[in-house]
Parts: C-alpha cells; structure tokens; sequence
C-alpha cells in the first residue's frame, strides 16, 4: 500500500460524515477570518482617511490664510496707487485750467 493522502487518512479516521463536517467548520473559520480580516482593513483605511482629510484641511486653511493676508496687503496697495494716480490727474487737470485761463485771459 502506498502512500495515502491526508484526505484518505481523515476519511479512515473520522469517515466521511466527519470529514464533511471537518471542511465546513475549516471552511467556516476561513470566511470568518477573511471578514474579520476586511474589517480591520476597513477600519484602517477609515482612520488613515480621516487623519489626511485633517492633514489636508490643516493646509488648506494655513494656505487660505495666506491668501487672504496678501489680497489685503493688494488691496491696500491698489488703494495707495488709486489714490496717487487721482490726486496726479486732479493736479493735471488744474495746471491745464490755469494755463487754459492765462493763454485766453
């Protein structure tokens, strides 16, 4: 007699009742293991996006306000270079008066 397989060697022991019986409970503990297994995984993934979502808001609000600050510094130049470009053209405007007033007068 030769070598007998494993599976011959539990039918000898348990019959095939049992052996049956054995694959169903290994077959059960294998699902078991692979939900369990997905649920970690699941879990994991949750929380690693969770703390990068955090990460990428964290940034993105240091980010906002840094835009925010040089908008108002923008502003505040534009509003410089309105005001000298008004009281340059209003100057102008009143050098041309008087000299429109001396030339006729």
């Amino acid at each position: 007699m030769g070598k007998l397989s494993a599976l011959n060697v539990l039918k000898e022991k348990l019959g095939e009742d049992g052996v049956n019986a054995l694959l169903k409970v290994i077959e059960g503990e294998r699902e078991r293991t692979r939900d369990h297994l997905f649920r970690l995984l699941e879990e994991r993934f949750a929380r690693r996006l969770v703390e990068e979502i955090g990460k990428l808001r964290s940034e993105m609000y240091e980010e906002i306000g840094k835009l925010r600050a040089e908008m108002h510094s923008m502003k505040a130049d534009l509003i410089k270079w309105m005001f000298v470009f008004w009281v340059s053209q209003t100057l102008v405007i009143i050098g041309v008066i008087f000299a429109l007033m001396r030339f006729l007068g």
